[in-house]
């Protein structure tokens, strides 16, 4: 109990590291359509088997301020839930975004869970997309995550360190994908860029 993650600790200039790849929300819905080739739903259940133990085994003595993992909130309202408890914003860049192999063509298909209209509805206004993000990806960080990776916030002095063991532990993914700043006037927990 005295070594458990919080969710709200973030700092700001954390940055913030993924550990699994997003679309789990829309290769179900695609599974339940029909519409996942089968290669598809191979690689999809082995990920969503992939347990988040040796991500956080990994950071065992890392100073982690704050995570979650990601699931039925989807990126958007689990991270807006680290960002809100730190009174922070949160800059997320997309381009850094880990996303499953063919999900984003699937949203682009249409497939996408009642979560993402659901995560649109209450975590949008407190969203700032950046013009450049392309609407299926602003679309698939709000869907739905099944059996998502964790969201973790460090100080950036650390983040090699972490990168390399997470990569070294064979978690699926290990990138840096956003920073926590202060937040601005426009009260936005989360930034798109």
């Amino acid at each position: 109990p005295e070594r458990f993650w919080r969710n709200s600790g973030a700092r700001a200039g954390d940055v913030l590291l993924l550990t699994k790849p997003l679309g789990m929300g829309a290769v179900s819905t695609a599974i339940k359509k029909d519409l996942a080739p089968p290669d598809m739903l191979a690689a999809a259940m082995q990920l969503m088997a992939t347990l988040n133990r040796d991500a956080k085994r990994a950071l065992h003595d890392i100073d982690v301020h704050g995570a979650t993992d990601v699931t039925g909130f989807g990126l958007v309202g689990h991270a807006s839930e680290m960002a809100m408890g730190a009174g922070l914003t949160l800059e997320v860049d997309t381009a850094a975004l880990p996303l499953f192999p063919g999900a984003l063509e699937l949203v682009r298909n249409g497939a996408l869970s009642g979560g993402c209209k659901r995560g649109k509805a209450h975590f949008g206004p407190r969203v700032r997309v950046a013009a450049n993000v392309e609407p299926a990806l602003a679309d698939l960080v709000f869907d739905a995550e099944t059996s998502g990776g964790l969201l973790i916030a460090i100080a950036e002095r650390d983040a090699d360190g972490a990168v390399k063991r997470l990569r070294n532990a064979g978690v699926p993914s290990h990138g840096v994908v956003g920073r926590f700043v202060p937040r601005q006037t426009d009260d936005a927990l989360l930034a798109l860029r």
